[in-house]
This record gives C-alpha cells, structure tokens and sequence, in this order.
C-alpha cells in the first residue's frame, strides 16, 4: 500500500487528533498513524514529571527486545533523552547517537532488535508546557534525515496541543461535574431527605399514639424503614457533596471515615491552603482510598499526613491491612485504582501506589497547588 505524502499524512493526524476526547486513546492512535504513514517503524511516548520521572504511556510495533518484561528497558532506569528533557537540554526534534535502553536490550536480545539501532526523539509541548517525548526508530538507520525529523517536529506538536486541549477540557468538564452534584446534593437534602424524615416522626408518633397491636407494628415498621431510607439518602449525599467540606479537607475526611466506622489518624504539618477545585478532587482521590480500606483491606485503622511545601501538596496515605498484588488486583480494586489516577492526572498531580499481601497499602500523592 502506497504511503500518503507527508501534507496528507499531517492532515490525517490533525483529522483524527481533532475527535479525539480521550489522552492515551489519542497518543495511540496518533502514533499508529505516524508509523503506518511513514518510513518510521516502531515509535513510543514517554510521560515525563516534574521530578524527571518517566512513564510509557503509548508505543507501537516495537522489536522483542523492547517488549521483554512488560517493556523493563523502556519502564526502568534513566536516559540521555529523559534526563536532557528534564534538564531543558532537549528542545527539538534530534538524532539519538546512543541510546542506553536499545543497547541494554540489544546486549541481553541481540536476536529481537529487529534492527532497530538508534532512535530520533523530539519533546510534546504545548506553548511553554511540555509533557514528554515522542520517539520513532527505522531498522538500520543511524541517522534521521532533516525531513525525518522536520515531520517529527510537526507531529509532536499536534499532539501536544491535543494532550492540552483534552486536558483543559476535562478540567472544564469535572468543574460542572462538581457544580450539579452541588446542586443535586441540595436538591436532594432539601426536598427528599425532609420528607423522609417527616415521614420517620409521623410514623413515631402515630404508633405511640395507636393502641391496636397490629398499628404499632406497621407504624413500626415505616419508622424503621424511613430511617433506613434516611440513611442511605445521606450516604448518597455524601457521595454527591462532601459534608463538612466547607469547613476544610480534614474535617470532610474524618466525617467521612466516621460514617464508614473507620479510624483516621492525622497528621498536618503546616498550613494547608488549596484552591476549591484541587480540594474537591482530592477529597474525592482519599475517599476512594477510604472506600478500598472498608471494603477490602480487613482493618479500621488509616493513617493520613498532610503537608504543604511551597507550590505542592504532599499527602502520605496508609493502612495496615490484608493488601494486595498491585499487579494482579481484583477488577473493583482495579476500578477504584483508575479513579484514582484519573483525578490525580485531572490536576496534574502524581501518584505512588505500593501495596503487597499482608503488608498494607502506602499511597502517596503530590498535587501542584496552581493547576494551569
């Protein structure tokens, strides 16, 4: 099949990058249009932080070697890319001369390199934001022609202008989320909550007042029940809008670990003073952390330390309960996991997940305090 020109190329990238409402489906999908519509053969993305720290968040058609072990040469150690990148070293699209990654595996899997010797890299930036590296490699190839990497240049900055547009969206979007909970949540506990309750007091009263048997058992019995329904609406409440929010993130999270029947213990080190997005969010990240330890981790102790250093936020969270392989984890911890890491990417926060049998669970997050 005949490859298109690289106009057409640009311009089918920039099509599909314009549907595109999802981070990683996009990378994906973005990448395989550059490898299937060029002289490129294998490429990846890395996800840098601001500490330096690199992830793989999308590749594609990369030689056995790179693959072994879920990817170990690409996931583990550092780079001259990554740490270029990171140094500010790194502001175009250039030649890699020698990359360590490819020569640890060609040295253990010298048979699985598919020829690939040498890669061409270029950051994902968007303005004066930057987001990671875009890598792409052809077998047998030292050197990336100026066209080959003009294109590199091209590609990588529709993506990082996608990556930021799906941000700020998304950002958009959870603010509205946010503001109609609110409002259901009023909604809710000014209409509905209320009437259950009359209903629960009617029904008291009218048993203490009945002298027939059969009466008091059935106005008993819709006292009971309305109390149920009481409590399961102001469960629902809270799922909606954390009570006692307004009066701060500690005394949201330790009103709702008492509602769940668990210990919080917490430890604050300094002031700490974030806007009412990042707040929220993070309410709702150690929410889903509460609701992991209550439904999975056999314990009623949580230790929480909060500290606010300058322009992040530090929070250390731990239980000593069962734990877990975080590897091979059931589909509702899984489930709970992604939430999580979905809030924390939503502020541009990181995240560290560390849990194994018997050992408990150490989550720690760092949120920057001012989200772009």
């Amino acid at each position: 099949m005949e490859k298109p020109t690289r106009l057409a190329l640009l311009k089918e990238i920039a099509e599909f990058l314009n549907e595109e409402t999802e981070t990683y489906d996009m990378m994906q999908g973005a990448l395989k249009f550059l490898i299937d519509g060029s002289d490129f053969t294998t490429g990846w993305i890395f996800f840098i932080d601001n500490e330096g720290n690199h992830g793989l968040v999308s590749d594609t058609n990369l030689p056995g070697a790179l693959v072994k072990n879920n990817c170990q040469y690409m996931q583990e150690g550092t780079c001259w890319c990554v740490q270029a990148y990171s140094n500010e070293k790194l502001t175009k699209a250039s030649n890699i001369i020698n990359c360590s990654r490819i020569n640890l595996a060609t040295k253990a899997h010298y048979q699985e390199t598919d020829g690939i010797t040498h890669h061409a890299t270029v950051p994902l930036r968007s303005g004066r934001e930057q987001f990671g590296l875009l890598n792409v490699a052809t077998p047998y190839t030292k050197s990336y022609s100026e066209e080959d990497l003009e294109l590199l240049e091209s590609v990588a900055f529709q993506i990082g202008s996608a990556i930021k547009r799906i941000w700020l969206t998304d950002q958009e979007k959870e603010a509205a989320r946010i503001n109609e909970r609110n409002r259901l949540a009023r909604d809710l506990h000014d209409s509905v909550n209320q009437m259950l309750f009359s209903v629960k007091l009617t029904a008291h009263a009218a048993k203490a007042m009945s002298k027939e048997e059969m009466s008091k058992n059935a106005f008993n019995t819709i006292e009971t029940t309305s109390q149920q329904a009481v409590n399961e609406m102001r469960a629902l409440i809270w799922q909606l809008k954390p009570i006692g929010l307004e009066h701060g993130l500690i005394n949201a999270l330790s009103s709702y670990s008492e509602m769940m029947k668990l210990n919080l213990n917490v430890q604050v080190d300094g002031l700490i003073n974030v806007p009412s997005l990042i707040e929220e969010n993070v309410y709702r990240i150690l929410q889903e952390a509460i609701n992991n330890v209550k439904k999975h981790a056999h314990t009623d102790e949580i230790y929480l330390k909060l500290s606010q250093q300058q322009n992040y936020l530090n929070i250390e969270f731990e239980d000593n309960g069962s734990g877990f392989n975080i590897n091979h984890n059931t589909e509702h911890v899984s489930h709970g996991l992604n939430n999580m890491r979905q809030r924390v990417k939503m502020i541009n926060g990181k995240i560290n997940i560390q849990s194994s049998y018997e050992q408990g669970t150490k989550i720690n997050l760092i949120i920057p305090i001012k989200v772009d």
